[in-house]
């Protein structure tokens, strides 16, 4: 998939942009709040109709507008052209695929596949469980259509079990009856999420480790495990039990905790959890490895390569890491990157790669 040409009007810094991209490469550099990350956050934004930065849609608004618009012209590998626009006016978004209009997020979803690596990404290697379930589920999302409806149908019931839990809490017990239905529900929809899960994992597995090792010069293996208080081999059964016997215990609590929604994944560095015992710099290859692997796994499943943005990539590893990377990235994947560091002008080649500087919001190519 490549973006071929984007026009943003309002949105942040900008008042109206225009860019065409011609190259694989597109690099855009200045100093620290000109306005190059907020081009990378609109490319984002048409793949995946939500920002890397907020939630809020009202915070891309430039300030003292009304509105922002963002539209894109793409091109997928059989050379059909795509376009997407996305607007915003305060209150209602509307978002335009092919010059229809989309009324739910999931029918576009996975159209413009899109893989980021931000700094604030490192919640996945450093953080919660919930943030490596929803790099799990966000990446396959992108590739399976079922599964977004499983997860989407999944966290419906989850919320609703929790208000029931609640109030149960609170002392209302009406509720015992619909906690059974939601339970059968969990354990249905749960145990094929588990099985896609797994699957996942089996297959996005090699391409992870081959990278891991590359991009660390030979001195790491990594590898990564599921985790889940149930039965690995009787997930269904063993759900099913458990959310029998924590029925009550859940009552107490008020709140949900059997299910696929309290798994994690444990990642391993040289067999030694990456979590417990693994150096800062192990942890940003681990996770720079992780995102280079879901491009390739996307192009596995799909025969196309995602869009791939790279924001601030120096303070992600060193310059000879980004070396090693830009070699895995040779392989007709179009790459947005921000940076503040010089040193990546030298590394970019004009024949394959276009630069912008960035300045007061006003963007200039310089090759």
């Amino acid at each position: 998939m490549k973006l071929k040409k984007i026009e943003l009007a309002n949105f942040r810094n900008y008042e109206k942009l225009e860019l065409e991209f011609l190259k694989n490469i597109i690099c855009f550099t200045g100093l620290n709040g000109q306005g190059k990350t907020n081009i990378a956050e609109a490319v984002s934004v048409l793949g995946l109709l939500s920002s890397f930065r907020t939630n809020s849609y009202t915070e891309m608004i430039r300030f003292g507008e009304k509105y922002f618009f963002i539209r894109g012209e793409f091109y997928n590998n059989s050379g059909r052209d795509i376009e997407v626009g996305i607007s915003f006016d305060g209150k209602n978004k509307k978002i335009m695929y092919q010059n229809k209009k989309i009324s739910r997020f999931s029918q576009m979803w996975g159209k413009i596949p899109v893989v980021y690596l931000i700094p604030d990404e490192s919640i996945i290697t450093t953080g919660p469980p919930n943030s490596r379930r929803d790099f799990c589920d966000r990446l396959m999302s992108l590739t399976d259509a079922e599964y977004i409806s499983m997860l989407s149908e999944y966290n419906g019931v989850i919320k609703q079990k929790n208000k029931v839990l609640t109030e149960m809490k609170s002392g209302n017990n009406s509720g015992a009856d619909i906690i059974s239905v939601y339970n059968t529900k969990i354990t249905e929809t749960g145990s094929g999420m588990y099985d896609k899960r797994i699957k996942f994992i089996q297959d996005f597995l090699p391409y992870f480790s081959e990278i891991f090792k590359f991009i660390s010069d030979g001195l790491y293996t990594g590898d990564i495990r599921y985790e889940t208080q149930m039965d690995k081999d009787n997930y269904s059964v063993s759900l099913k039990k458990m959310l029998v016997s924590e029925k009550y215990s859940e009552i107490r609590r008020g709140v949900s905790y059997i299910g696929p929604h309290k798994d994690d994944l444990d990642f391993l560095v040289n067999g030694r959890s990456l979590r417990k015992f693994g150096s800062k710099g192990q942890h940003k290859l681990f996770l720079v490895a992780l995102k280079l692997a879901g491009t390739e796994y996307i192009k596995s499943v799909t025969d196309e390569y995602p869009i791939f943005v790279l924001d601030d990539l120096y303070s992600e590893i060193d310059e000879r890491k980004s070396l090693q990377v830009a070699k895995i990235l040779d392989k007709d994947i179009q790459t947005f990157i921000t940076t503040s560091n010089s040193r990546i002008i030298d590394q970019l080649d004009p024949n394959v790669s276009q630069l912008y500087r960035i300045e007061n919001g006003k963007c200039a190519a310089v090759f």
